[in-house]
């Protein structure tokens, strides 16, 4: 059930953040202030694929895997980006937080994967 929430949590989350971050204003600077405008209809496009594979992947632990996989290492990144450009704790903690639930749902599904096999 926790891996079930977690899953449309993370996704419904960043399908709602890779849109925005093609199309709202705001996203647009703050990628100017990441230092990644160059990158960003690329991470904005990645969390709509992946967010949507965290959907979808109910009926794929492969694709659960691969999604969660892929959102944690962009939310490490995140994290570093964060840091390096000196955000506050506040500004941090989502990074932080969705690094920890993509962690969780890559870590259980890869188990469960395992135990497929």
């Amino acid at each position: 059930m926790t891996l079930l929430i977690g899953r449309i949590f993370s996704g419904v989350s960043h399908l709602i953040y890779g849109v925005t971050t093609l199309f709202v204003p705001f996203y647009i600077d703050e990628f100017m202030r990441y230092g990644f405008s160059d990158f960003r209809v690329l991470i904005g496009l990645s969390q709509v694929v992946f967010g949507g594979g965290l959907l979808v992947g109910g009926s794929s632990v492969k694709v659960t895997v691969v999604s969660s996989g892929f959102l944690a290492i962009l939310m490490m990144g995140a994290l570093i980006t964060r840091i390096i450009i000196k955000d506050d704790s506040i500004q941090t903690l989502p990074a932080i937080g969705y690094l920890m639930i993509n962690s969780y749902i890559f870590i259980k599904s890869l188990q469960s994967l395992k135990k497929l096999k």
